[in-house]
């Protein structure tokens, strides 16, 4: 079926990410799928997503009006995968209601051979996943890698480091050894646990493509 086109509603607060892969900002409805843009920006794993991607339409037995669902979002992985997300609050899936949709769900996307995956406020929150996924954004530009850059990743094929080694090795301060370091995890390049507070000892590892 065609295609939602999200607009202005009096009861959904829109929000639009910023894409450093995307011509056009990422338009969704609430916070939660919000963060949940950040998460697929950044993913290693991730090479493109897109909110809102189909509108389907299931058959019901003993139903004349088929089931309408539209995904959050489409995310297409490294291996080709494609996997379809619904963003909830976890609230709303221990209800009767949510669950007996998401069985129906369930069984209509495996009959079309298609993965359909939940994802609750809960995880998206984890510790400081949600802030230091914005942090990491707010240093996401489409420059190159520059040549102090090129020094950490050369640094980081040796193994992991805390960020005040690398801070000493390259011989700058730990503020820009920090912002350069940000920038390649939003190029997918370095990665670090988002789970927890980003500090001094915050170790920080070379990401493998594959």
């Amino acid at each position: 079926m065609q295609k939602r086109k999200i607009t202005k509603s009096a009861v959904t607060n829109i929000f639009r990410f910023v894409s450093c892969h995307k011509p056009d900002p990422v338009t969704v409805e609430g916070y939660n799928e919000f963060i949940a843009c950040h998460y697929f920006e950044f993913s290693p794993q991730v090479i493109n997503f897109e909110a809102q991607p189909q509108r389907f339409a299931f058959p019901l037995e003993n139903s004349n009006r088929p089931l309408i669902y539209t995904p959050d979002f489409l995310v297409r992985l490294h291996d080709q995968q494609e996997v379809y997300f619904e963003i909830k609050p976890h609230s709303i899936t221990l209800t009767d209601k949510f669950r007996q949709k998401w069985q129906l769900l369930q069984k209509a996307f495996g009959e079309r051979d298609l993965s359909l995956e939940l994802v609750t406020d809960r995880q998206l929150m984890r510790g400081q996943m949600a802030e230091n996924l914005k942090l990491v954004h707010r240093y996401m530009t489409r420059e190159g890698v520059t040549e102090e850059q090129a020094l950490i990743i050369s640094r980081l094929t040796g193994g992991p480091q805390s960020l005040s080694d690398i801070s000493i090795g390259i011989q700058t301060s730990e503020n820009n050894t920090e912002g350069l370091l940000l920038n390649l995890v939003a190029k997918k390049l370095v990665s670090f646990p988002l789970y927890a507070e980003l500090n001094s000892d915050t170790v920080f590892a070379r990401v493998n493509h594959g």
